[in-house]
């Protein structure tokens, strides 16, 4: 089985880009809507990571489904 370090460090970077951008726009450290773009880019780092997470559990059910049609046709033989 894979690690998903990837899937996970995307997570993180989701969160920490959505906290700071929070931070910057709650106390007005930027006039220039820095704050919602680091949100935005937060909510796109984590829906980046739910697909690649989506991928993988689709890829690990369709190598289930294999080995169990091969341990199947096994089996009738």
């Amino acid at each position: 089985m894979r690690t998903r370090t990837i899937e996970k460090l995307l997570y993180k970077i989701a969160a920490f880009l959505v906290l700071i951008g929070a931070i910057i726009r709650i106390m007005h450290l930027s006039e220039n809507n820095l704050g919602l773009y680091l949100i935005l880019a937060g909510h796109v780092a984590g829906v980046a990571a739910i697909f690649m997470y989506m991928k993988y559990v689709n890829d690990m059910e369709q190598q289930k489904h294999v080995s169990k049609e091969s341990t199947q046709q096994l089996s009738n033989k």
